[in-house]
């Protein structure tokens, strides 16, 4: 029940929003006052509530305030909690279209907000519960007795990749991949990935095998684990390569191997270490193989997110790595804040997608969380496929980064295919959305796309931003030999390593590119907001499917 008062509150609420809402702190109170209307009495509530709330976000007379943020988002939550609120789902769809359209048609501040509120209803999204890691100690197996339990010959061709040992022999159209733990690290860790195949094996495979998939395109070929005595982590004593690092291999790695030469193990097709953006013999892989790669790998994020499954690493984000030991969110890119990202093209090198899908299990997760939680996690998937299909084109001429002769950014426009990149994120978008969905995605896309990769390639395409700056905090923080190991790390050589004091005074160092300045905004907002409406848009029709279609997604 609600009294005549609460109607004319309501009435009166909209007349002024709909109006020229001069003052601020009062077109605050008033959305503030009908939010709260929308949220203890949506029986009241109209489509005039759902116009008044957009009036606001899409006006610009409060642009100038310091703290218009909080009012765009005060009148996108009000929608948002029309969509949650109401019965009606014509009104709940006016409420949802009128933030779509501020995420199609504006920019900035608006968009954002609406862009959280879509992506904060709430959904049914919650992961597996996978079974306990064994209490045991990590057992031991000799060489020649793992190539025996594995399949493989005592004497098979072996090859580095990053931390990896990729066995392989003529007589098998599968290698054997040993995921060895570094030092420092614990051990145990490693076992997540054994768990992870298992359990997709056993419980989600149909939905990516010939039967289960409806294209074959979206195939997910999940490793087989190898267990020894029950455990997926097992110590080979007599590892060939004891004294091999996997810097020492030409991995680019910096970390040693642990000595104790722990491991997980698994076999693979053939092509499991086969990336999207780099060159097989001296040539870049064909278009429709790059654009194959790129849809299967966002609909397998997709519809492992939609079982709760998420992937935190398709690729490592950075806001800042020189500030990871001293920074409480360890220099991770929370793409929300718009912050520069640290060294994209580097985090692109070796992602975590490939013809035969998804990577590196031990990133996954098993979600539980609210649904702004969900909401970032999706953006992340979206952010790093857009930028490793930027990382496509730049790679044609890898060597082409930082400065000419001149000392003027290098510009490296003409790799980019505009058509190409544009096809590319269309595809990424559309796949990732059917895959957690489960549905078609109809309507508009949320950017113009042709703009939008205009951007793209000129931020992507010339290396601005080169510099990231080890400060005083950071050099104080090391140790002497860790101090230079980093530097070291960073091309400097032992001599102009002895002419630094630590300590002293900020030493800026060329680690590019970076989108952005350091400790600056991203060079390119445009990326963001594409994350956020893409993200945006898959919560909320999801939401709308559990909601008002009483079905699960299949």
């Amino acid at each position: 029940m609600y009294s005549w008062n609460l109607e004319k509150e309501r009435l009166e609420a909209e007349a002024y929003l709909i109006g020229p809402r001069n003052d601020f702190v009062t077109t605050y109170m008033t959305v503030a006052n009908l939010q709260f209307i929308i949220k203890e009495h949506p029986d009241i509530i109209s489509k005039n509530s759902a116009d008044a709330l957009f009036s606001v976000l899409s006006g610009t007379e409060h642009a100038s305030q310091k703290q218009v943020f909080f009012l765009y988002k005060k009148a996108a939550d009000g929608l948002g909690e029309m969509i949650q609120a109401t019965r009606d789902r014509t009104l709940a769809e006016t409420a949802k279209n009128a933030l779509i359209h501020i995420l199609t048609e504006f920019s900035g501040k608006p968009c954002r907000a609406a862009a959280e509120a879509l992506g904060s209803v709430p959904l049914a999204v919650k992961g597996p519960r996978l079974p306990e890691k064994p209490a045991s100690g990590i057992p031991g197996i000799s060489w020649g007795q793992l190539m025996k339990t594995s399949g493989f010959p005592a004497r098979p061709s072996l090859q580095w990749k990053g931390r990896n040992v990729l066995v392989s022999s003529s007589d098998t159209s599968r290698i054997l991949v040993l995921k060895m733990a570094r030092t420092g690290e614990n051990p145990g860790m490693l076992a997540d990935e054994g768990l992870w195949m298992d359990f997709l094996k056993d419980h989600l495979s149909g939905c990516f095998d010939d039967s289960g998939c409806p294209a074959p395109s979206r195939r997910f070929q999940i490793p087989c684990p190898i267990r020894i005595s029950g455990s997926h982590v097992f110590q080979i004593d007599d590892f060939p390569f004891a004294s091999r690092t996997s810097s020492q291999a030409a991995s680019g790695e910096t970390s040693a191997i642990d000595p104790r030469a722990c491991a997980v193990g698994f076999t693979a097709p053939l092509d499991y270490f086969c990336y999207p953006n780099e060159h097989v013999n001296g040539r870049p892989l064909p278009e429709a193989a790059f654009l194959d790669i790129m849809g299967r790998n966002a609909w397998l994020l997709g519809r492992l997110t939609s079982f709760g499954i998420v992937h935190t690493a398709p690729i490592p984000l950075f806001h800042n790595r020189v500030q990871q030991e001293r920074r409480e969110d360890r220099g991770l890119y929370e793409w929300p804040r718009a912050g520069r990202l640290d060294r994209w093209l580097s985090s692109c090198r070796f992602p975590n997608i490939g013809k035969t899908g998804i990577r590196d299990f031990e990133h996954f997760i098993s979600f539980s969380g609210s649904s702004r939680k969900l909401y970032q996690h999706i953006g992340s998937h979206v952010l790093s496929l857009v930028l490793v299909a930027g990382s496509y084109f730049r790679n044609l001429e890898a060597g082409l980064v930082g400065f000419d002769d001149g000392g003027n950014p290098v510009d490296a426009r003409h790799l980019f295919d505009k058509r190409l990149f544009a096809e590319t994120v269309h595809n990424i978008f559309l796949n990732y959305y059917n895959g957690f969905t489960g549905t078609t995605f109809c309507g508009p896309l949320p950017v113009n796309l042709d703009a939008f990769v205009c951007r793209l390639i000129n931020e992507m395409g010339v290396d601005r931003h080169m510099e990231e700056i080890l400060r005083v905090a950071e050099q104080s923080a090391m140790t002497d030999a860790a101090f230079s190991d980093f530097l070291q790390s960073r091309g400097f050589s032992e001599g102009q390593i002895r002419e630094f004091e630590k300590g002293k005074a900020d030493i800026p160092i060329l680690t590019g590119p970076h989108l952005g300045g350091f400790n600056q905004p991203i060079s390119v907002p445009e990326l963001i907001e594409f994350t956020g409406a893409a993200s945006a848009l898959c919560v909320a029709d999801r939401y709308f499917q559990e909601k008002f279609a009483n079905k699960t997604v299949n």
